[in-house]
């Protein structure tokens, strides 16, 4: 059994997924942290800079398909990870990552209201610039409701602690805490 954290960026996945680790002892993997590995170190920013944001969503899914046997992980998801990018350059929800995601575990979406993860992610330079000409919030519009539809459990983020969220996840999944 894995647990997939998906979500928008600044929603909280890598600190909800790295305190449910303490609780299952299950390791946390990220798909951002695999793709500057198998990118040769090259920084996810740097990596899309060079070779454009359909190669990263290539990298995306050539990462999902080497995790198809994992079992015990958590599995902490890049906020682009439901998506593709059509002939046009147009970002689209993409069915054959999310056929993958959902063949490897339980899709968790981490949530948070629309002006709070703007908020979050204002400046951050260790993220690549989604869009020269589209705002994140207009990102944010088109992502949630494509969250909303793959996930197995939602769980707002809001007003909770990391711990609060983990211990809501095992409940959920009818865990008990270590």
């Amino acid at each position: 059994m894995n647990i997939i954290f998906i979500g928008a960026r600044g929603a909280g996945k890598s600190k909800v997924s790295r305190s449910l680790s303490k609780k299952t002892e299950f390791p946390v993997v990220s798909t951002d942290s695999i793709a500057v590995y198998e990118a040769g170190g090259i920084p996810i920013p740097k990596f899309v800079e060079k070779s454009g944001w359909k190669a990263f969503r290539e990298l995306e899914y050539s990462i999902l398909q080497k995790l198809q046997n994992a079992d015990g992980i958590i599995l902490d998801c890049g906020g682009g990870i439901l998506f593709d990018l059509d002939e046009a350059g147009n970002e689209v929800p993409s069915q054959r990552k999310l056929d993958l995601l959902r063949s490897i575990g339980r899709i968790v979406y981490l949530e948070r209201g629309l002006e709070e993860l703007i908020e979050k992610v204002k400046g951050d330079s260790t993220r690549p610039d989604l869009s020269k000409e589209t705002s994140y919030r207009a990102i944010l519009e088109k992502r949630l409701p494509v969250y909303q539809e793959a996930a197995h459990f939602k769980l707002n983020l809001s007003k909770l602690s990391k711990e609060e969220a983990a211990e809501h996840i095992l409940d959920w999944l009818g865990f008990k805490s270590k």
